[in-house]
């Protein structure tokens, strides 16, 4: 049976949320293109919009920030769904464990990806920081 655009795609998440637990910042930013544009909503009604440097960079701060932590992120699918432009679009909640204990950090990301050189990058995310558990 052939694979469709949308199992590959959900294969390509489970790995995409692997890395994003690995604690490894190259290897989370490497599920990223160069063309990524990215719009953060924060609890203060601040928004801040940036690129492919700041969110390695923002990777590179948050793994340090809960190194020895054994933090864990964890998702709830809200969509996974293929664009009428072949894109793979994910809706989720992500609530955050540090120390083994929840948090009450809640976040809603919606984030595109499409396939650049027969892999799946990060083209689009846009999160609401404003919610708690």
């Amino acid at each position: 049976m052939e694979e469709t655009l949308l199992d590959d795609f959900k294969e390509f998440l489970e790995e995409y949320r692997t890395s994003w637990n690995s604690e490894n910042p190259e290897r989370m930013s490497a599920h990223q293109s160069k063309d990524l544009e990215v719009r953060w909503a924060n609890p203060e009604e601040i928004v801040s919009d940036w690129g492919d440097e700041e969110a390695k960079q923002g990777w590179n701060q948050a793994y340090k920030q809960y190194q020895g932590r054994n933090p864990e992120w964890l998702f709830e699918d809200v969509l996974i769904e293929i664009n009428k432009q072949k894109e793979g679009v994910a809706v989720f909640w992500v609530g955050f464990k540090a120390d083994g204990k929840m948090t009450n950090a809640k976040l809603l990301f919606i984030e595109t990806f499409r396939k650049e050189n027969s892999k799946w990058k990060k083209i689009r995310e846009y999160v609401e920081n404003s919610f708690a558990s």
